[in-house]
């Protein structure tokens, strides 16, 4: 039907969903939910990881068979490699300075997280993605990469938003959490 439309619409609900159970895992009652953080994850998942992921899934495959030549049973295994190595750490990363712009943060803020995320969010990435990956590359169709992703995506987006929060609560509150009795998260 229309998936440029589609896929950044089903990000968006699966960042939200997943910024959500970040902070109900870091132990805030439904209540206490920073909103502001969950719409910050929405709208990272609505501009940032729907589109930039359908042209990723789209530009990678064909490298991979036109350009490469790899359409063998196997080559889903560079697939995975190459999405470990690049896609992998620029998303994680756009994500940290999507969030930090939303959030009208100093450019040296937005350094200070990508170096304090980078590392952290690969290695929690490798225990995660390269098995949900050989799916996505082995098994599913380039059409629907993003949606079996975003299924996966709510783990991760989990894993995410509590690392960029600061790795569960202990950060200063945000300036538009009205309450400063439970742990606030930037992100």
């Amino acid at each position: 039907a229309a998936p440029i439309q589609t896929k950044p619409v089903t990000s968006a609900t699966v960042y939200a969903i997943g910024d959500i159970i970040a902070q109900r895992t870091e132990g805030l009652e439904v209540g206490e939910l920073n909103r502001g953080r969950i719409i910050r994850s929405l709208a990272a998942g609505l501009i940032g990881h729907g589109p930039l992921s359908h042209v990723w899934y789209d530009v990678s495959e064909d490298f991979f068979e036109n350009v490469l030549k790899l359409t063998q049973w196997w080559s889903f295994i560079p697939k995975v490699v190459i999405d470990q190595i690049l896609w992998g750490p620029f998303w994680n990363n756009t994500y940290i300075v999507l969030l930090g712009i939303m959030q009208f943060q100093k450019p040296s803020q937005l350094w200070a997280d990508i170096k304090r995320t980078t590392i952290p969010l690969v290695i929690s990435g490798l225990k995660l993605w390269p098995l949900a990956h050989c799916i996505t590359y082995g098994l599913v169709p380039v059409e629907n990469r993003l949606l079996w992703v975003d299924a996966v995506e709510i783990i991760w987006v989990t894993i995410l938003a509590t690392q960029a929060s600061g790795g569960g609560g202990h950060v200063a509150p945000d300036a538009d959490d009205d309450s400063a009795n439970h742990a606030a998260h930037r992100s």
